[in-house]
């Protein structure tokens, strides 16, 4: 893989599917469309990890996603070319946050 030099494997695991992501609703056309949209990937995960942080005041760096104040359940289903694995892998890495 060519990354650059550049770390290229996941944190955590949240919604990407946008067949399969959140609702929103929107009032500013998005190619001339208003109303609801199902999204998914960084359009939901981004801010769903904002939310979080703000909820904890925490600073989401390194340290708190790997140190041990988040609890992460094991997603060992799935794939993107690479299989789940128990604990970290390359597919969805530390898994999902409980609580």
């Amino acid at each position: 893989m060519n990354c650059r030099g550049k770390r290229a494997t996941p944190d955590v695991s949240l919604e990407a599917d946008p067949a399969s992501g959140v609702s929103v609703y929107d009032s500013t056309p998005y190619y001339g469309q208003t109303g609801w949209f199902t999204v998914g990937g960084t359009s939901v995960s981004s801010p769903i990890w904002a939310a979080r942080s703000a909820d904890a005041a925490a600073v989401v760096n390194a340290a708190y996603v790997y140190g041990s104040s988040i609890t992460f359940r094991d997603i060992a289903t799935g794939n993107n070319g690479n299989p789940c694995l128990t604990g970290l892998d390359l597919v969805t890495g530390r898994g999902s946050w409980t609580g």
